[in-house]
Parts: structure tokens; C-alpha cells; sequence
């Protein structure tokens, strides 16, 4: 990393451990410039089991309730991620990843998949290779430039109708492709970890939820960032946190929002590393006074 003042800094376990640790899940731009990493490469599977599921708009709530006790605690080795469009033009579906058979995928999904009447329903096995590209296909170039409105949270445990009732509200009044709320099933390696041991606090939760409105002309945007922000007030008692990758300036005192606990420790971080405020942003964490 180079710091503000041009210095370059290792850091890692031995060295700058502290710097190490507020950069894993610490938000980026907050100490200085990364210019270098090393990662731990993982073996890959030769295969792993795909799938994507699709439903109507009108099945999201039985789908949504279903997921949320199922997707948590159904088996370490899958994944899976679900995407409500908004009422108009949109659809319910979801995709992921399954590290076995396509057999032994079959079985878990079924609870899932005996909700509703899905209209569109894959399930297969892939060489490792084209599993990634399924997942993660290349982003398509865009001739309109959309903007977009994001919040998210974690959820401790499943919806209750209220909530639901608050984000039907939310899909009948957005629209756009790219509007709408995603799910990303919590637990697995992400809970092994304690949420002081990273910068990255959010790891007990059972799901991290985001919503999201869209939209071209400018006139439209006081609008669009009203409906995500009101929609996060009436979440609220729902969740917990939010995720600083995907900021929301609507949120007041956001530091302990996105870093929970941590808060404290990456303010103390900060004044070391970067004490004049250099590297900073509407929600950047700021160095802690001295005492």
C-alpha cells in the first residue's frame, strides 16, 4: 500500500498486522493506495453442479419464505442467491452453485424447487471452467447509462409478513431491469470466522439482503432514492447493518452500520496510518482524537 505521504507499506501477519487486518472487509479507499496483494488459491473441483430456477412475479412471497428457512442451513457445499424483479417486467429466480453431484443437487433443491410452479428449471453438472462463466457471464456492454439507488442489511432470521408487506410495496412502485431485491444466503465459511478477526463484522447473520431501484432520466432520481431509502426505514427492525459495498449516503452515522464492533478499532487504524484524513469520502471512517 502507499500511504498518504508516498510511502509504501507492507503489510501483512508479521509487519503492519493491524493495517492487514483493517484492510480485509475495512471499505476501500479509507487508508491508502493498494497496489499489490496475495491471495491463498484454493483447489478448484474438476466439476460442480449448476442450477437456475425461475417463477412468476406473483409466487415471490411463498418462494421468498421458503428460501429463507431452507438456503441458510441446507448443506455447506451449496450456495445460492435469489433476485425479485420489480411487478412490472420482472420475475422471481435463483442461481447457484452446488460443489457435488448433480444427483445429490436434485435432492436438496427439491424443497425449493416443490414451491410454486417454476417456469423455467436447469440443473447440471459442468467442468469447473464453464461453472464460473455460468455464474459469473460476462457483463453485458450497456448503451444507456441507468443510475441506481442501493441499500442492504442482514437478516438474523426468516422475514415476518411485515417486511414482506414492505417490500411488495417497494416492487410495485420501481421499475427497470436492474431494479429489485437480492438475497445471498449467510452461514458456511463466512461464520467460521469470528467478526472481530477481519474488519468484516456481518457474520452471524442466516442472509444478506439488497434492494435496489434504477433508473435513466435525472428527473427521476429524487424519486428512486426516496423508495429505497423509505423502504430501508420500514426494514429496519429486520435487519442488521449494511454492507459498505454497496454504499448508502442516506444512512446517518454509518460507521458502526457497516463495520459494527469494529468500528473503534478501524477509527484507531485510520489515525495511524492515515491521521490527516487524506484518503476520504462522504462515509469514510475518520481517524480517532487523540486523548
Amino acid at each position: 500500500m502507499v500511504d498518504a505521504k508516498g510511502r509504501i507499506i507492507i503489510a501483512n501477519k508479521n509487519s503492519n498486522a493491524d493495517l492487514l487486518w483493517a484492510s480485509r472487509g475495512g471499505g476501500g479507499g479509507n487508508f491508502g493506495v493498494c497496489t499489490r496483494y496475495k491471495f491463498k488459491v484454493r483447489p478448484a473441483p474438476a466439476t460442480a453442479t449448476v442450477f437456475r430456477i425461475t417463477w412468476p412475479w406473483n409466487q415471490f412471497e411463498k418462494v421468498l419464505k421458503a428460501w429463507q428457512r431452507w438456503a441458510p442451513s441446507v448443506n455447506t457445499r451449496l450456495g445460492s442467491e435469489l433476485s425479485i424483479g420489480p411487478k412490472k417486467g420482472g420475475n422471481v429466480s435463483m442461481l447457484g452453485l452446488f460443489l457435488g453431484s448433480k444427483a445429490e443437487a436434485v435432492r436438496l433443491l427439491k424443497p425449493i424447487t416443490d414451491v410454486g410452479t417454476p417456469t423455467n428449471q436447469l440443473i447440471r453438472s459442468l467442468p469447473y471452467p464453464k461453472v464460473v462463466s455460468f455464474l459469473l457471464a460476462p457483463d453485458p456492454v450497456q448503451t444507456q447509462r441507468f443510475s441506481n439507488q442501493f441499500s442492504s442489511g442482514f437478516g438474523r432470521k426468516p422475514f415476518p409478513d411485515t417486511a414482506i408487506k414492505s417490500m411488495r410495496e417497494f416492487l410495485e412502485n420501481v421499475e427497470g431491469e436492474f431494479a429489485g431485491f437480492y438475497f445471498l444466503n449467510w452461514g458456511g465459511a463466512v461464520s467460521r470466522k469470528s467478526p472481530r478477526s477481519t474488519a468484516f463484522y456481518w457474520r452471524k447473520a442466516k442472509f444478506y439482503v439488497e434492494w435496489n431501484s434504477s433508473w435513466v432520466k435525472k428527473s427521476d432520481a429524487a424519486k428512486n432514492i426516496a423508495i429505497v431509502r423509505n423502504t430501508r426505514r420500514k426494514l429496519q427492525p429486520f435487519i442488521v447493518g449494511s454492507y459498505i459495498n454497496v454504499p448508502d449516503q442516506g444512512i446517518k452515522h454509518s460507521g458502526p452500520v457497516y463495520y459494527g464492533a469494529n468500528y473503534p478499532r478501524l477509527r484507531r487504524v485510520k489515525a495511524k496510518y492515515d491521521p490527516g484524513n487524506v484518503f476520504n469520502n462522504p462515509q469514510s471512517i475518520p481517524p480517532a482524537r487523540k486523548v
